[in-house]
């Protein structure tokens, strides 16, 4: 009789256990119109935006990373091009075959990824990391980094590194203020160097770090309409430097970030740029174009953009 108890009370500990073990914590979000459930303290994550793996990183969660596009990875997050960590594919191509085989708990994705959403999520709980364009960034920002310090069950170091990030930021805002200096941000690609008023670059430069903007949005021509229906683009040459006198332009350089020829040297005309008054600012290529929205990469963006309005005040 002794026996059959104690296997009856070794049993019901056993399902116990088990009931538990299936019951993990979880995380509910709405994404992309839809419930998901994403586990938190997954201990083997493929993260594909390396702003949520600047933030895995700087929480000390970095150890949980199996997989990341390694072969694209930003100079600032070279420790993970390692043997331990398999390579994801491509930002625009997830090697899904890979991915699977890896059997990851979590995927963390960016915007690149949106083509691939239901072929990962049907691997594992996948996050989209994207930041969208419409919201306030830097509140949007501080949302994902909260997110991902919950999922990686490190919320009060997360709120402490924000509560820092949120000291520099304003400590930012107020040498901006302080400067008076005007600027604006250009994206080269391939020859090409376009104005960027608008959109993530500008939304951290002048709309959260309150860099003044040299040109208004109601002082810029009306671009005419793309192939796409979209505004062309805004090019930004000797003429346009010799029209709004800009003291700074800080260069975001898509075709170095990815490898290709960088911007010249010689682009602007020392003249016109001497008779401007315009200093060129080139931010780190691949910090800039392919991370960002993190806590390491927010800090990095940060002291780049001051920079110049310390040596030039």
């Amino acid at each position: 009789m002794k026996k059959i108890i104690t296997l009856a009370v070794a049993s019901a500990l056993m399902m116990g256990l088990s009931a538990c073990q299936s019951t993990a914590p979880s995380i509910n979000l709405t994404q992309a119109g839809e419930e998901i459930k994403i586990p938190v303290q997954p201990q083997k994550i493929v993260v594909m935006d390396f702003g949520a793996l600047d933030t895995l990183d700087a929480l000390g969660a970095g150890n949980r990373v199996i997989a990341a596009p390694v072969s694209n990875i930003p100079a600032y997050l070279q420790q993970y091009h390692n043997a331990q960590v398999q390579d994801s594919g491509k930002m625009k191509e997830p090697d899904i075959a890979g991915i699977k085989a890896a059997s990851p708990d979590l995927i963390i994705m960016s915007g690149r990824q949106n083509n691939f959403y239901k072929d990962l999520s049907a691997i594992a709980p996948t996050l989209n990391y994207s930041v969208n364009a419409g919201e306030n960034y830097y509140s949007a920002v501080k949302n994902q980094i909260r997110l991902l310090g919950k999922i990686a069950g490190k919320e009060v170091l997360a709120q402490e590194q924000l509560n820092a990030l949120d000291l520099k930021m304003d400590a930012a805002r107020q040498l901006a203020q302080q400067s008076g200096k005007k600027a604006i941000v250009v994206l080269h690609n391939d020859g090409n160097v376009m104005l960027m008023n608008q959109g993530s670059y500008a939304a951290l430069i002048f709309d959260e770090l309150h860099v003044k903007r040299a040109v208004n949005a109601n002082d810029l021509p009306v671009p005419d309409k793309a192939e796409n229906g979209r505004p062309a683009r805004i090019m930004v040459d000797n003429q346009f430097i010799a029209q709004y006198h800009p003291d700074i332009i800080y260069v975001v350089d898509r075709s170095k970030a990815i490898g290709n020829t960088p911007m010249r040297s010689d682009y602007f005309d020392n003249k016109v740029m001497q008779n401007a008054g315009t200093q060129i600012v080139n931010l780190s290529a691949d910090l800039w174009y392919l991370s960002g929205n993190g806590l390491e990469s927010l800090n990095r963006q940060i002291d780049e953009v001051i920079r110049p309005l310390n040596s030039m005040n």
